[in-house]
């Protein structure tokens, strides 16, 4: 069997990538997105437009980095300038609307200035489980089962799948199968873009 041909491999690593349910950026030394997956972009969309504006938004084409994120990011390098190496990733917050970010300098090939790793998580708060549903929320759900809609009000919470599980006191395995069902029923590819759409 001949070797895989490597822009082939890589075309199925980015894909392999798009189903990962926390948001990768790669950026430049300047700055400039080199790669991002949907995630990342919806993070980044909420980050900064608001849940409401970015849930009607094509992310995607729509991305810019967060000003948040563009400071930080300046901030690591200025220390990576003055010849200190950042230990830590560097974690940056805003823990109202559940977004989290956690940026780390990676080096390049020798010559090449480094690049920044940014992985995005998009959580509601906890405690969320009282606040009303949107008509739009509701006709989303009416699609699910009842068990699916238990999962998918716990995933508007921001919840993992260990911790669903936990609570409704289900096998991790059945929690998986049933926010698949879910993704397809709502025609999404992850757990960050149900958040948004029952928390709009």
């Amino acid at each position: 069997m001949p070797p895989p041909d490597r822009s082939a491999l890589l075309a199925h690593y980015a894909a392999m990538m798009e189903e990962v349910p926390v948001g990768l950026l790669l950026l430049d030394w300047d700055l400039q997105p080199l790669w991002f997956n949907a995630e990342a972009a919806r993070a980044c969309a909420v980050w900064n437009h608001g849940e409401r504006r970015a849930a009607a938004l094509r992310a995607r084409a729509a991305f810019r980095l967060p000003e948040a994120l563009a400071a930080a990011c300046s901030a690591l390098r200025e220390t990576w300038t003055h010849g200190e190496v950042a230990g830590h990733p560097q974690v940056v917050s805003d823990l109202p609307r559940g977004l989290h970010a956690r940026l780390k300098i990676h080096p390049l090939a020798a010559g090449q200035p480094p690049a920044f790793h940014v992985q995005l998580d998009y959580r509601r708060p906890r405690g969320d489980r009282e606040r009303p549903l949107s008509p739009g929320a509701v006709a989303l759900l009416a699609r699910l089962t009842e068990r699916e809609r238990e999962v998918a009000m716990r995933v508007r919470e921001g919840l993992r799948t260990a911790e669903i599980a936990a609570e409704l006191r289900r096998s991790p395995l059945t929690i998986k199968t049933q926010l698949a069902a879910i993704f397809n029923k709502l025609a999404v590819r992850g757990r960050t873009r149900v958040a948004a759409l029952l928390n709009r």
